[in-house]
């Protein structure tokens, strides 16, 4: 059988000449809606007049147009899907980002509105025939999506992203009566498995160090040490500014000035600098020498990591910089993809030696900014001592290279008010022998 059109064109000749109308047929009874002049939807539609209406093709594209974007029926359901899910992840106008982000301020951002768009337009509009109406999408033409996506060979972490970008529009259309039931409820589970992040072994964080020391005041050497040493992931590395690092802080026991660096900012491509990876801001201590040569490499504008012709330096700068020093350490880009060794990795390295270091997990999360700050105000001189400790290893890593590094994190006395020796008096004691 046939299936019927869904809308009909002629012409009507009037005084001073022929004009194209539609007549539309609603999906739900089969009737014959009223006609509709072409003219007045190019308006409507705001085509300008860089479109002309000529023949029945071009009357047709404005028809189609007109119906996608849900200009004939008054019923919110009977809207195009994908003129409706592409909309909903437009930043500047998304009514939904815009809630979102009035209740929780930067909580969907425009890196993230621009992934969405770009899945859905590129993995489930291909997909989903043009016409289908937002009430109209079933379980099947969804699981055609996941499963077209599985069959290209994509990882099950990207195939959950594109499923994000068509499930979320379709909760708030039911939270907002447009459709009774959400289709992607009923979605089978997709079991997770990424491929794991690689580390570097022992012997190669050394050389990598050597090779690091060798470049004393080179912006991509300082940016991996940094990154090592704290965990810090690359947006938050590159953000980083001079009035975030505050010097000579705090004092261990052992006799080793430390300086202390609130991460509260990252850099994306897009956003510029907004909050840190689920807005949560965290603090940890560096060596104070190693801050001063930060502070002292910054630019004028107070940026500790500029770009070569940007105010910040690039992601891809970053990145390329960060593989030529493993090419140094005789880790070729062959071997590099093989094992997955991205400028992350030096994130999971950091958590990996906190690990080795008979760190406990409070700690490690503490540093990586895997707590929450209402418990990090909580405990704040637990959370100090807890920072201390986690600065033992810094300290560890930055001295590989050197003489004597094979001393374990264990031998050092982490920095531990007492009743005999407040944080205060340390402190002030190193100042003035300064």
């Amino acid at each position: 059988m046939a299936k019927r059109k869904a809308f009909y064109l002629y012409k009507r000749k009037k005084k001073h000449g022929a004009y194209w109308y539609v007549c539309y047929i609603n999906p739900d009874t089969g009737a014959q809606e009223t006609a509709k002049s072409i003219d007045v939807l190019k308006e409507r539609l705001d085509m300008g007049c860089g479109f002309s209406v000529k023949d029945r093709d071009s009357a047709a594209i404005i028809a189609g147009k007109a119906l996608e974007a849900g200009l004939v029926f008054s019923s919110a359901s009977s809207m195009s899907f994908n003129s409706y899910c592409k909309a909903f992840w437009e930043y500047e106008t998304s009514e939904y980002v815009a809630l979102r982000n009035r209740l929780k301020p930067d909580s969907i951002g425009r890196e993230y509105c621009m992934n969405m768009l770009g899945n859905y337009r590129n993995h489930v509009e291909p997909v989903i025939p043009a016409h289908t109406r937002l009430g109209s999408v079933t379980v099947d033409m969804l699981d055609r999506v996941v499963s077209h996506a599985l069959s290209c060979g994509m990882a099950s972490g990207s195939v959950q992203m594109i499923v994000l970008s068509f499930s979320i529009p379709l909760k708030e259309a039911v939270r907002k009566r447009m459709i009774k039931s959400n289709p992607a409820s009923c979605l089978m589970r997709i079991p997770r498995s990424e491929r794991e992040r690689g580390i570097m072994r022992h012997d190669e964080v050394v050389r990598l160090m050597e090779r690091v020391d060798a470049r004393p005041g080179d912006r991509i050497a300082m940016a991996v040490k940094l990154s090592l040493t704290t965990g810090m992931r690359s947006g938050e590395v590159r953000a980083l500014s001079v009035r975030e690092i505050f010097l000579c802080d705090a004092v261990r026991d052992d006799g080793v000035a430390m300086a202390r660096i609130v991460i509260e900012h990252s850099l994306a491509p897009y956003s510029g600098i907004k909050c840190p990876k689920n807005h949560r801001s965290r603090e940890l201590y560096i060596d104070d020498e190693f801050a001063r040569t930060l502070v002292s490499s910054a630019s004028c504008d107070g940026v500790v990591f500029p770009g070569t012709r940007s105010t910040y330096m690039s992601s891809v700068e970053l990145r390329l910089g960060f593989y030529a020093l493993l090419a140094d350490i005789g880790i070729d880009e062959k071997e590099r993809a093989e094992r997955n060794l991205t400028f992350h990795s030096l994130r999971h390295m950091f958590n990996t030696m906190l690990h080795d270091a008979e760190l406990g997990a409070g700690e490690r999360m503490l540093a990586l900014g895997h707590s929450s700050r209402k418990v990090n105000e909580r405990y704040v001189h637990d959370s100090e001592r807890r920072l201390m400790k986690v600065s033992l290893v810094s300290s560890r890593i930055l001295h590989l290279a050197r003489p004597g590094a094979e001393k374990s994190a264990e031998e050092f006395q982490y920095f531990l008010p007492s009743e005999k020796t407040s944080a205060d008096d340390s402190l002030s004691r190193y100042r003035e022998q300064s």
